[in-house]
């Protein structure tokens, strides 16, 4: 190939060199500016991160793991570990499919580098929980401001659900909040950079594989958007395409995998754990169709004084020029936030397994509202700009002043739910000792199950219920229990021989929330 003239590039390509080498610095340049972003608001973020790992952190290396899911979880995980099988999973030895894989999988990632512990088994949902707070800064800065940014990400600390079953517990409602979270930032940026659309596809698909129909909030507020939020229509048929497409090829194959090979999946996880959420109460106490909304406000309350600036506002703009240009003056990103606060709400409402974590989804956008208020107040140049000021100033001083009450009750709350799992964890460990001195054994429980008690006694259990929980289990002979009055455990050694390891109900009155202190 002959040189040009001049001695530059060969001419027949120069020309797609020259394309390339733009496209790599324009790259290059998007990714410098992205680090001074960060870096510019690395306080923010180092503020964010460091209140994140003081409230989420707090107690995840202390026993016991509780009833119901988190012992029930690294159970799975322990058993997955030991059978060296990572799509069909098991727990007490029985077939198990009643959440998607992903939070499991996380946990076989953290048990495998941390070894099995209390701590490596909430650390993934510790980590994401720490995520979501970035998230929701990045989307409240990106959107309305450094400041309303950051006010947002600290919101949630104050919320009981997020602090438990978001972030510090082992739950699969951490990645479906971060997973959520992700995919509604990808959403926000795709009218400017069509290839987030992509990125709001595949976090939906992980937070389909974090919590199944839970995770397609995003995906039901995706064409929302583009038809009732302005601006959002730039993402067009094509992005929602790609946003569904992406989602279906990151959730889509382990889906098939269990329908195709696994008889549970249509029982248990459709049948079950999907289909009669929806439509029936599944729960041991049912709630009225008001019980959500009681959840909801119960964990905003504390937001209240956030009516004062907002108030203050919305009565300047009145007299200016009445409620609609209000209304028609909030931006897109507001608008989005709050057609994400409907449909996660909707959504929990809709569910007749009324469950209080369900409101998780609708918490984030909650707090991005609230942030966005506080940061406009404080930062409002308009009439009545010393009026305004002083409402907020007002409202952050009673939240302020009442957090250290919140933090007290989340955490008596917190306290209380160990509690609660503390009598079957206690009875397992003498389960477990008891096993160790006698060379193995079988165990008997006279109860419902108790998945902690499996997770500490290391032995699979087999419980056994009378239909009125009173009456004694009498020994037929056989592989038959033994004889057990209600809720003993019993330990069967080698020789057959019955030995009585504890009862529920002493040791609930011994170490369980009602103990006497």
């Amino acid at each position: 190939m002959e040189p040009s003239a001049g001695g530059g590039a060969p001419a027949d390509f120069s020309l797609q060199e020259i394309g390339i080498e733009v496209s790599l610095r324009a790259r290059g340049f998007e990714a410098r500016n992205a680090l001074a972003w960060l870096s510019g608001r690395r306080l923010e973020l180092l503020l964010i991160v460091g209140l994140g790992l003081l409230v989420l952190c707090s107690g995840i290396s202390k026993p016991p793991l509780v009833d119901w899911d988190e012992a029930t979880y690294a159970e799975v995980v322990h058993e997955a570990i030991a059978n060296h099988r990572y799509l069909d999973f098991t727990w007490n030895g029985q077939p198990y499919l009643k959440k998607p894989p992903l939070l499991f999988w996380s946990m076989v990632g953290s048990f495998k580098v941390f070894g099995e512990s209390e701590l490596a088994a909430r650390l993934p949902s510790v980590a994401t929980g720490l995520a979501t707070l970035v998230l929701i800064y990045l989307i409240g800065a990106g959107a309305a401001g450094r400041l309303a940014g950051a006010v947002a990400a600290i919101i949630p600390l104050q919320f009981y659900f997020f602090v438990a079953r978001g972030g510090r517990d082992c739950a699969t409602d951490g990645p479906l909040l971060c997973f959520i979270t992700l995919a509604m930032y990808g959403l926000m940026r795709a009218p400017e950079r069509r290839r987030f659309s992509a990125l709001a596809g595949a976090a939906s698909g992980l937070a389909i594989l974090s919590k199944g129909l839970a995770g397609t909030i995003p995906l039901i507020i995706a064409p929302l958007a583009i038809v009732v939020v302005p601006g959002f229509e730039a993402i067009g048929v094509g992005g929602i395409a790609v946003i569904f497409g992406c989602a279906a090829a990151v959730a889509a194959p382990w889906y098939l995998y269990e329908a195709v090979y696994n008889p549970l999946f249509w029982t248990s996880f459709i049948g079950h754990e999907t289909l009669a959420r929806v439509v029936s109460h599944l729960e041991d106490e049912t709630h009225s169709g008001w019980y959500t909304l009681h959840v909801f406000a119960k964990e905003v309350r504390f937001l209240w004084p956030l009516i004062l600036p907002a108030g203050a506002m919305a009565a300047v703009a009145a007299r200016r020029g009445g409620i609609r240009p209000i209304l028609t003056g909030l931006g897109g990103a507001t608008k989005l936030w709050i057609l994400w606060l409907v449909v996660a709400f909707g959504a929990a409402c809709a569910v007749q397994t009324k469950l209080p974590w369900y409101v998780l989804p609708a918490l984030v956008p909650s707090a991005l509202l609230a942030g966005t208020v506080v940061a406009r107040a404080l930062e409002y140049r308009g009439a009545m700009r010393g009026g305004v000021a002083a409402a907020a100033i007002l409202a952050i001083a009673v939240i302020v002043a009442g957090a250290p009450q919140r933090a007290r009750m989340i955490s008596r709350a917190y306290e209380n739910q160990r509690l609660r799992s503390t009598p079957s964890y206690a009875i397992g460990l003498k389960a477990r000792r008891a096993a160790a001195l006698l060379s193995g054994g079988a165990l008997y429980y006279a109860g419902v199950e108790l998945p902690t008690l499996v997770y500490y006694s290391g032995m699979r259990c087999k419980f056994v219920l009378n239909p009125d929980e009173l009456t004694p289990v009498t020994d037929v002979g056989g592989d038959a229990p033994p004889s057990m009055g209600p809720k003993d455990l019993v330990l069967v050694d080698p020789q057959r021989e019955a030995i009585v390891i504890g009862n529920f109900v002493q040791e609930w009155a011994e170490s369980g929330p009602g103990r006497s202190r």
